[in-house]
């Protein structure tokens, strides 16, 4: 609260990217507060190796705090800012205090430009801002000077110290109620009942291993084109310990769309907080069952001095990732109520005009870089109900989006609307959170800019459930040249949109030649950008027609979707399901299914005959199918129409129909720059009764098994 009080960032005082937490003598995580969970991962590691370096000299005293922000030490990039605190009771150092934000800058170019962490501005292993209780003008100046808006990043400072301040008042304040054996054994059984209810909770699930694949691109400065990335994880549960293995995720690259080990370890820490163990509190104890490993000099564990910027980025899709096995994982435990799909879900259009500005405003202020309405992403479905749309961040608990009016106020922007993506979220039986829209005006400013990104052409960092898909098909980042002009059509009356705009209505459509990190935001520049939604649950088959009826009528989903995915057909008004006709049209859909997907293993069962009902159920791991037989010699059978695929010990998929549809066929519109899709969907049939079991995203130009085996529970229960 201290920090969101002083701070004067939209990040941090409306975003949640911020973070108080208690650390014991030895630099052990005894309690976060977070915002931000990637924080809370963080910083441990920063105060251990703060007290290896300068422990001796110069020491740490009474009334000390330590200014940090090494992402190749702790945190993600130089804008994860952190100050430490020393808590001292009679003389002696008893625990340690930290805040941590996101702050705008740091220096440096601007962002997307950077080749090297050197250029991305100030990057500090330790220096004392406040020492022995006195503040350093000295220090303070030499950090905010180096940054376009001292002011601004001097306020998030201070922000910092003042919750430090508060956090270690309030620590003393139990020492002196409780004693200092009492607090400090407490903290050490918070950290022991951490690591127990991790490993109880890892106890309680079925051993075996996931294996998860996800994609990102960036750009190739030779071809100044689009490149895809993979992060590969094999996460293996046994008994109480789990272990990931990033090996097959591809190499570090030459921009600043590069992971430090430090970065990576934080988000893994961050999405197993969010689905496994949530409810395991928030210490170092939680990751003492958890084994990492990740190749060095790729992109998740980048060799220095390699930029890494965007590593959030990358942690956003690393956490999709592992969140897509931990899903799987605790389905097959029986915990419904725990399982989601993904939520951050990037449609194939990611690409084109980003978030991070730069120039002035119209009174000549400084532009702070980032624009975080990505706080208000769509939450991934559920077994039992739709995502929630626009519901937040699964890294930020407390996370929001900024006031339209605090936003015009502090960049040269006039926004037009904000709205929900039609179409835009994971297509299922429950469909995932809508992400949003938003459009805005460049107004008042000579000399804003922003980073640029090539258009990637493969779906980013989602993922559905059990037939659900990762994301939508309707968002967009496009850049047209209105002109200001336009403010006498809209002051008539008219009012501008996505499709009227991506129709160079409101003027000619700006792709730059080249491909540059940043462009150029003249004035009159009318900018559409989007925000991620949830993937879906499920075969949309299943979907309720009045579910789908009700998306159509707040706009939510169009009608070619409602038909063409959901199978579900509208009368003329559109104010009711034509029953007779969305009868007719799913079971054309599933006819076709049946006609067009055939098994990669030639057949579609490893068993003669099929049917065998009278099996007994062992594990339901999947919404639509089951272990079942003896425990022996296990089969993996369909729990709708009894049709037995394999054995337990094979992938299923082999024995799936198997129908591969590439994203050119599925989207409804080209890229922006007419480059073609580099992805496709590999959507996976149960051959008796056609439910729609898995749809898995490929990029074939990056190579690696196109059937991916995703699930191997070598037993059942524990």
């Amino acid at each position: 609260m201290t920090l969101q009080q002083v701070t004067a960032s939209p990040i941090v005082s409306q975003g949640g990217e911020c973070m108080s937490s208690f650390y014991d003598a030895e630099g052990n995580m005894v309690l976060a507060c977070s915002g931000h969970l990637r924080f809370a991962a963080a910083t441990s590691d920063a105060i251990r190796s703060l007290m290896q370096w300068f422990g001796r000299s110069p020491g740490f005293h009474d009334g000390d705090q330590i200014f940090f922000n090494d992402p190749y030490v702790a945190g993600s990039h130089t804008y994860d800012m952190m100050i430490v605190k020393p808590i001292f009771h009679r003389g002696k150092l008893i625990a340690w205090t930290a805040t941590s934000t996101h702050t705008a800058d740091t220096g440096g170019v601007l962002r997307g430009g950077a080749y090297e962490i050197f250029h991305e501005g100030i990057c500090i292993s330790g220096l004392k801002v406040v020492e022995r209780g006195e503040f350093r003008e000295d220090v303070f100046r030499t950090l905010t000077e180096q940054c376009r808006d001292p002011q601004y990043v001097g306020l998030d400072l201070k922000a910092m110290i003042a919750g430090n301040n508060v956090c270690a008042r309030r620590y003393l304040g139990l020492v002196e109620k409780f004693g200092l054996g009492f607090v400090g054994a407490a903290g050490e059984k918070m950290i022991r009942d951490s690591e127990s209810k991790a490993r109880a909770k890892l106890r309680s699930l079925p051993n075996g291993i996931w294996v998860t694949r996800q994609y990102v691109t960036t750009l190739d400065r030779k071809t100044r084109r689009s490149v895809a990335q993979q992060l590969f994880c094999t996460m293996t549960k046994k008994d109480d310990e789990l272990r990931l293995d990033f090996t097959g995720t591809s190499p570090q690259t030459d921009t600043d769309h590069n992971s430090t080990l430090p970065s990576t370890i934080a988000h893994i820490a961050l999405a197993l907080t969010n689905t496994l163990f949530w409810d395991v509190p928030w210490s170092d104890g939680k990751m003492r069952p958890v084994k990492i490993s990740v190749p060095e000099g790729s992109i998740l564990n980048c060799r220095y001095p390699a930029a890494c910027g965007a590593a959030p980025r990358i942690g956003n899709v690393l956490v999709s990732t592992v969140c897509e096995g931990v899903a799987k994982m605790i389905y097959a435990s029986g915990r419904q109520e725990d399982v989601n799909a993904s939520t951050t879900g990037n449609l194939e259009y990611v690409g084109g005009p980003g978030y991070f500005y730069g120039g002035h405003t119209r009174e000549g202020i400084a532009v702070a870089q980032g624009l975080y309405d990505i706080h208000g992403a769509g939450m991934g479905a559920a077994p039992y109900r739709d995502g929630v749309n626009t519901g937040g961040h699964m890294n930020i608990p407390s996370a929001g989006i900024t006031d339209i009016e605090r936003i015009e106020m502090q960049y040269p922007f006039l926004y037009f609307t904000r709205g929900h993506n039609r179409d835009g979220s994971g297509f299922g039986q429950h469909r995932g959170g809508l992400g949003s829209y938003r459009m805005y005006l460049i107004y008042g400013s000579k000399d804003c800019s922003v980073d640029y990104k090539p258009y990637g052409g493969v779906a980013q960092g989602g993922f559905g459930l059990f037939g659900g898909y990762p994301t939508g098909l309707s968002a967009t980042r496009l850049m047209a040249l209105a002109g200001l002009e336009m403010l006498d059509r809209v002051s008539k009356g008219e009012s501008p949109d996505p499709d009227s705009i991506r129709a160079r209505a409101w003027g000619k459509l700006h792709h730059p030649e080249g491909v540059p990190e940043r462009i150029a935001l003249p004035e009159g520049s009318l900018l559409v950008d989007y925000v991620a939604g949830g993937g879906g649950f499920g075969d949309p088959l299943d979907r309720d027609g009045e579910a789908v009826l009700k998306d159509f009528g707040r706009g939510w989903v169009s009608r070619e979707s409602a038909a063409r995915i959901y199978g579900v057909v509208l009368d003329a008004n559109g104010k009711r399901v034509d029953g007779e006709a969305t009868m007719q049209k799913r079971q054309q859909i599933r006819e076709s299914r049946l006609r067009e997907a055939k098994p990669a293993a030639g057949k579609t069962s490893s068993y003669d005959g099929n049917g065998k009902k009278e099996l007994k159920t062992i594990l339901k791991f999947h919404a639509a199918l089951e272990i079942a037989g003896d425990r022996k010699s296990p089969v993996i059978r369909c729990q709708r129409c009894g049709h037995l695929f394999c054995s337990a010990k094979e992938n299923y998929k082999l024995y799936a129909l198997h129908r591969v549809v590439d994203l050119k066929d599925f989207m409804p519109y080209p890229l922006p720059t007419g480059e073609p899709y580099i992805g496709e969907y590999h959507e996976y049939f149960c051959p008796g009764c056609a439910t729609q079991l898995q749809v898995d995203l490929y990029c074939p130009p990056l190579g690696g098994e196109p059937i991916l085996w995703d699930i191997r529970i070598s037993e059942s229960r524990p």
